[in-house]
């Protein structure tokens, strides 16, 4: 009796035990966004992409004469259908999830219902809107190219992203209301300013942006990193608020205090500190590309970074030859990272990968895209 009353005791203990594990287990896995400072040390081992891989889908972009692509950015979809800007033409592309081609948009002039160029692009439904910072304008269009309607803004901002029926903007150190400079600012759906964020006190004496849009949808908001910043912001229900610092130590090289010549941007660019960070925050994950000064042989990392444990993965973004990077960043689609990777490097990366772990979607072979020069999409699934 003493003898299974002692082994119920164990057995309780470890049950509670094992309970008290699962539970702390299942705590920390929650992810809030509650601010956080993440430190990216450029001096961690250093991982290779595919080793913090679970399994690549790849699918072949199809080339016609009307769907010749140079690169792809700015990728969004519907249910059904991806669309995307590429090249120097302003084109906007429609293929279907299997990489079918499905339509070419382009819609560059100068009358009313053109634009001059696509600042930032974006789908709000089955309706296309092209951002023209030129013009200060949004103009939106069908997805076969129809044009609906066309909004001047009050400001000129960088960069713009819909918001609540309005816009959320990265200003990029443009002016508002004659006088004052902020780092963001909110229109709401009259267009009136409805938030300015961040007073700027020392404006820049040249300019310097990015290409790619600093003001991203998350969650029930925004997130917003402008260029040349350590802080990712988010734009809520709940406010404007720090979401994210990124710790590069002494390894950051801006400073607010200097002054922004053309001197320091010729500095900028030739330093091995990081001068600028591009970050896709998705629910558990975050994906951080570096820009910084280049030297022979020295490797300018991407950041991989785990929410739930705070985990940072140095990530050597490399080709198998050690020459560029082999792919590139698009955003979060769910759990998975959409890559761009060009069709001359996807055997050399896939030989890094074991056969289980690669997925071709229908209609798309490694062979179609060996005889491609069209980019490939990639949706990433991490270990």
């Amino acid at each position: 009796m003493k003898q299974f009353s002692l082994f119920f005791l164990l057995l309780l203990v470890t049950f509670s035990c094992s309970k008290n594990t699962s539970e702390k287990e299942s705590e920390a896995v929650v992810v809030t966004d509650d601010f956080k400072s993440y430190r990216l040390d450029i001096d961690l081992p250093v991982e290779r992409f595919a080793d913090l891989i679970e399994s690549v889908e790849l699918v072949r972009m199809e080339e016609t004469d009307n769907s010749l692509l140079t690169y792809i950015y700015a990728v969004h979809q519907t249910n059904d259908q991806l669309v995307f800007a590429s090249g120097r033409e302003s084109d906007v592309f429609v293929f279907d999830m299997s990489g079918g081609f499905v339509r070419k948009i382009n819609r560059k002039g100068e009358g009313p219902e053109e634009y001059l160029g696509i600042t930032d692009l974006w789908l709000e439904g089955d309706t296309l809107a092209i951002y023209t910072s030129s013009q200060s304008t949004v103009k939106r269009y069908g997805l076969k190219g129809n044009f609906i309607r066309s909004e001047r803004l009050p400001v000129s901002p960088g960069h713009i992203y819909s918001y609540k029926g309005g816009y959320a903007m990265d200003m990029n150190y443009g002016l508002i209301n004659d006088t004052s400079y902020y780092r963001y600012a909110r229109l709401d759906k009259d267009l009136k300013l409805s938030g300015m964020y961040l007073p700027v006190d020392n404006r820049m004496s040249v300019g310097l942006g990015f290409s790619a849009n600093p003001v991203v949808p998350y969650k029930d908001g925004v997130t917003l990193h402008r260029a040349m910043s350590d802080t990712v912001y988010y734009l809520s229900d709940n406010g404007f608020t720090p979401l994210l610092h990124l710790n590069f130590g002494n390894d950051w090289y801006w400073k607010e205090s200097r002054d922004v010549t053309e001197v320091f941007i010729s500095e900028m660019r030739s330093t091995e500190k990081v001068w600028s960070a591009d970050t896709k925050i998705g629910a558990n994950r975050i994906w951080v590309s570096v820009y910084s000064g280049s030297s022979e042989g020295r490797i300018v990392p991407g950041f991989f970074i785990d929410r739930a444990t705070g985990a940072v993965h140095n990530v050597d973004m490399r080709k198998a030859d050690k020459s560029n990077n082999v792919a590139i960043a698009l955003r979060w689609d769910n759990e998975q990272m959409i890559y761009t990777i060009q069709s001359p490097d996807v055997a050399s990366f896939l030989s890094e990968l074991s056969e289980d772990q690669i997925k071709f979607r229908q209609g798309t072979t490694l062979e179609e895209i060996e005889s491609s020069e069209n980019p490939v999409l990639m949706w990433v699934k991490f270990k």
